[in-house]
Formats: structure tokens, C-alpha cells, sequence
């Protein structure tokens, strides 16, 4: 029977003068050919054929071998005497294979999908979040959904260990439908405590609950306002007992995109509670409901004149009607506000510095830190000094580069700046060098103990600023000397030497025993400056 596979009917002939291999048909063996690599002519006979040893069913003895059979292999009968062998069955070719990319792709989505729900329910369902307004039978729901959902994809990822991934999944979805009870913030349907949804441009809005001995005037105009979140809120502030507050800033024709940067600016100046929003009304206004704050009205309208025109105050609503003017968030020209040379660039810097955005007043600090004080010197010394006082602000030392250029008289620019970095020392925060430099540009001694401190602490980063306060600091490094050593007592030195007077001498002269031979000259040279400023 002829073979069916065609290569088994060739020849494999060699050329006797190159190697090189070839397979021609069996109709040329005796006959002469030409190699192809070598143009060689050569009789194919024995000689040039290449035969390979061939082996036979059952003559290779490899157990290995019995997996690749067409046909079951016959259990053969047992020799009698002889307890046959009995192996397993073969084990699922899944356990075997390596994890698929869908199925550690499908895993990762699982863990992920119930990690992100869980993030959802802790930090979504506070005042404000994501989850505000939806009780907790429908966030058990979303719970549920994604904890079916996960746990069915860890199965799938881990065939090898299903049970122990369905137990995974368990504890995580147990955990996962625990957090709808301890994080029960917000659970309370939107409908029964404001007024509209945030978001929303045509909000449904509850009858307005009439307090006693209030007109309908009063009535219509709370309907018109929307007053039940605020009313909702100041309830909910006294059940607590805090002390503290909720007023609503109703602002009429404000802009839809400078909403946020006004949110911004009255959480800032109030020190309110973040989940402080806005509520939309009809005519394009907006309702902002400021909550944790300790400010009267009066206190909170000065602070809304910066936004606009205040309207009215209404004592009886706790609310504040504000007039915006959206042109206060438009920037000048950068052409303008850059050129040094233009009677205009200051009058719209002094502007800039009057923005509620602080991108812009952080940009207008800087050009006028880099600007002549010709014009307006008062007003934005003035302004810049009450920035240096807000809360809030991480350009400080910008603004006090600014004020060394444009302060009149020394005194309040350098009182403000103490003030700053007292409290930054007391915070632990790292105190800006232009703060410091400031204060020693007008002499203020009050730095003294704070910038001792510093110097201390890194003697190469201040010892110029602590020399440049003159004789007043002399004192401090002689009561500080005793426990100098290294490069701290090379900076004393050279600061004495500086600003050093006859109290100094002494204190340098005991130091001459020291065996550091360049602590001695730095000593020497030291001497001699204070002698020829004493005159001796």
C-alpha cells in the first residue's frame, strides 16, 4: 500500500562536493543529475543517498508515549500472583494550563468593581456626595448587585481554587453590605429636607412651611427663595448644639461657570463647612447654603461685597441677597498687566489684587514684586498687607517680596508678617525666606528668638538674614555660643564678627583654645573686623 504522506516517495540524496541536501523521486536513482548549489554532476546510487534510522512501534519502551494513542489502550489481564497497578484519572486540563488573560483580567475587574462600591458608600453618602438623598434599602441594592457580580468574577478568574475564591468573595461582599449601616450620612430622600436637587435647572421645590406670625409677604418671598434645605440645615445645627450656623447667600444673575469659584471664595473667608452648596432657582439664580459657620449676617455681607451689590438683608430668613457682578471675573489684558511702562499697568494690578481668584491675584503679587512703586503706592500696600493676613494662601512670600518694594513707612507690612510666621512655627511649617527678609529690612527685632531658632537649626540657610538684623542680635549669639559646635559655631563666629562689639572680644578671645585650626582663623579674622570698627 503506497504511503500517504508524498515526502515518504523522495529520496534524500547529499552532493558529494558541496553537502548540500536534496530530495528528488524515486525514478532518478541510477541516473545522473546536476547539483543546484555547485553545478556538480553526480550518479545517484547508494553512495549519495542519506538514510535515517528508522524505529518501529513498540521498540521505544517510554510510558510517556501511551498519552498519544488514536485508540484506548486495553487494560491487559493481571499476572496471576500480581495486584494490578491502578492510576487516577486524568486530571482536568484546566487545573493543568496556565491562568487566561480573561480570566486574570475578569479577577481584576471583581476586586476592583467592590473596592470602587465601597469607596462609593464611605465617602459618597456624606452631605453633598454622590450618594446624598438615596436611603439605604437602595444602596443595599447597589451593594448587592456589585457583590454578586465580584464574586461570580473571582470564581471565574480561579479555577484552580474555586472554594477558596467564592470564600473571598463572601467576606468581601459581607463587608461590603455592612458599610450602607455605619455610613448612613445623607440617607434621608432629598424630597423631605431641601427644596430642589443640586444640579438640577427646574427643581421641585416643597410648600413652604409658614413660621409663626409671619405675613404672606414673607411666605411668598421664602417660596420664591426656596428656603427649605436652609431651614433644614439650621434645625439639623441645632439638634447638634455646636454653637455654630447656617446662612443662605442668595445671589441673583450670577454666571453658571463662576459659580464654583464663588463657592470657593466664601468657603474661604468663612472658614464654612464643606458641604456648603448651591441650590438652583428660577431666573438663573442660586441659592448657597453656607453651613458651620460662626459670622453674623453683618459679618457675612461685608464679606459678599467683594462678589457685588448686597441687596437686602432678611434677618428673619437668615438669608443674604446678593446683586453679582460678573465682570469682576473677567482678567485684563495680559498685554496691560505686563507692561511696566503704562500708566495702567498699575491701576489694573491694584484691581487684580481685589480678585476672588487667587490665580490671579497669586500672578498680579508677581509682577508688582518685580515693579517700580510709582503709583497707587498706599492702596496696594495697603491690600497687600490685608492679603498677608488672610487665611488660605500659599504665596505669602511672594506677597511679602511685593510689600519690600512697596511699603511706605516700616511697621505694619513687617507687625503682619510676624504674625505669619508665628503661626507657621507653630504649626510646624516651613517658614518662607522673603517672610524673614521683610522683617530684617525693617529692623524689626521681634524676628530675633524666631530667626535664633532657625539659624540654629540650619546656620547656612540664615546666617545672612540673622548678620543683616545688625547690633541688636549680638547678645543672642553670645547667650547661644556655649552650645555651638561644628559649623554652627563657624556661623557664630562669623556672625560676631559682622555685628559684633567689646562684649564680642571676649567671647572670642575664650574660643581661641579651641584646637580647630580654622575656627582659629575664622577667630582672628573676626577680631580684627571688631577692633577696627571700635577703633582700636
Amino acid at each position: 500500500m503506497p504511503s500517504p504522506i508524498p515526502d515518504d516517495l523522495l529520496l534524500l540524496i547529499r552532493c558529494p562536493s558541496c553537502g548540500q541536501r536534496f530530495k528528488v523521486g524515486e525514478d532518478l536513482r541510477d541516473r545522473t543529475v546536476e547539483c543546484g548549489g555547485c553545478e556538480h554532476r553526480f550518479k545517484i546510487d547508494d553512495e549519495v543517498i542519506v538514510r535515517g534510522r528508522k524505529f518501529y512501534p513498540s521498540e521505544h519502551k517510554s510510558h510517556e508515549l501511551n498519552r498519544f494513542p488514536r485508540i484506548p489502550l486495553l487494560g491487559g489481564q493481571a499476572s496471576i500472583g500480581l495486584q494490578p497497578v491502578r492510576y487516577s484519572s486524568m486530571p482536568d486540563p484546566a487545573v493543568l494550563e496556565p491562568a487566561t488573560p480573561q480570566r486574570i483580567i475578569a479577577g481584576i475587574i471583581g476586586v476592583a468593581g467592590m473596592a470602587m462600591m465601597s469607596l462609593l458608600l464611605m465617602f459618597g453618602a456624606s452631605r453633598g456626595g454622590a450618594l446624598d438623598g438615596m436611603v439605604i434599602t437602595n444602596r443595599l441594592l447597589m451593594a448587592g448587585f456589585v457583590s454578586i457580580l465580584g464574586t461570580l468574577l473571582l470564581v471565574y478568574a480561579n479555577p484552580r481554587a474555586r472554594m477558596k475564591a467564592l470564600g473571598v468573595g463572601l467576606a468581601m461582599s459581607l463587608a461590603l453590605l455592612l458599610l450602607p449601616f455605619f455610613f448612613k450620612t445623607g440617607s434621608v430622600p432629598l424630597g423631605s429636607r431641601m427644596a430642589g436637587a443640586p444640579g438640577t435647572s427646574a427643581p421641585v421645590r416643597s410648600a413652604p412651611v409658614q413660621e409663626p406670625g409671619e405675613d404672606s409677604a414673607t411666605l411668598a418671598l421664602r417660596a420664591r427663595i426656596g428656603t427649605a434645605p436652609l431651614v433644614a440645615e439650621i434645625q439639623k445645627l441645632a439638634l447638634e448644639g455646636s454653637g455654630k450656623q447656617a446662612v443662605g447667600l442668595w445671589f441673583r444673575d450670577l454666571g453658571e461657570s463662576n459659580r464654583f469659584l464663588v463657592r470657593n471664595y466664601i468657603l474661604r473667608v468663612t472658614d464654612a463647612d464643606p458641604a456648603s452648596h448651591y441650590y438652583p432657582r428660577d431666573g438663573g439664580d442660586y441659592l448657597l447654603v453656607v453651613t458651620g459657620i460662626r459670622k453674623s449676617l453683618t459679618e457675612l455681607a461685608e464679606l459678599t461685597s467683594a462678589l457685588g451689590r448686597t441687596e437686602k438683608i432678611y434677618t428673619d430668613l437668615s438669608v443674604i441677597e446678593v446683586r453679582v457682578r460678573n465682570e469682576i471675573f473677567i482678567e485684563g489684558l495680559i498685554e496691560k498687566l505686563s507692561k511696566k511702562d503704562d500708566p495702567a499697568f498699575y491701576d489694573l494690578n491694584r484691581r487684580e489684587l481685589e480678585s476672588i481668584d487667587l490665580d490671579r491675584v497669586r500672578r498680579a503679587v508677581q509682577r508688582l514684586a518685580d515693579a517700580e512703586p510709582k503709583l497707587y503706592r498706599a492702596d496696594i500696600s495697603r491690600k497687600l498687607i490685608s492679603l498677608l493676613g488672610q487665611e488660605g494662601l500659599d504665596f505669602k512670600g511672594n506677597i511679602c517680596s511685593a510689600l519690600a518694594v512697596w511699603s511706605e513707612l516700616p511697621g505694619p507690612a513687617s507687625e503682619a508678617a510676624l504674625i505669619v510666621v508665628k503661626e507657621l512655627v507653630a504649626k510646624g511649617e516651613a517658614v518662607p525666606p522673603e517672610i524673614v527678609s521683610l522683617m530684617v529690612k525693617e529692623r524689626n527685632t521681634g524676628i530675633i528668638p524666631i530667626l535664633d531658632e532657625l539659624w540654629f537649626k540650619n546656620p547656612m540657610a540664615w546666617e545672612s538674614l540673622y548678620a543683616d538684623l545688625g547690633q541688636p542680635v549680638e547678645d543672642t549669639v553670645i547667650r547661644r555660643f556655649p552650645d555651638t559646635s561644628g559649623t554652627v559655631r563657624y556661623s557664630a563666629v562669623r556672625i560676631l564678627g559682622r555685628v559684633g562689639g567689646s562684649h564680642s572680644l571676649p567671647v572670642l578671645t575664650a574660643a581661641m583654645t579651641d584646637k580647630d585650626s580654622e575656627l582659629k582663623v575664622l577667630i582672628e579674622q573676626s577680631t580684627k573686623s571688631i577692633a577696627a570698627r571700635l577703633g582700636e
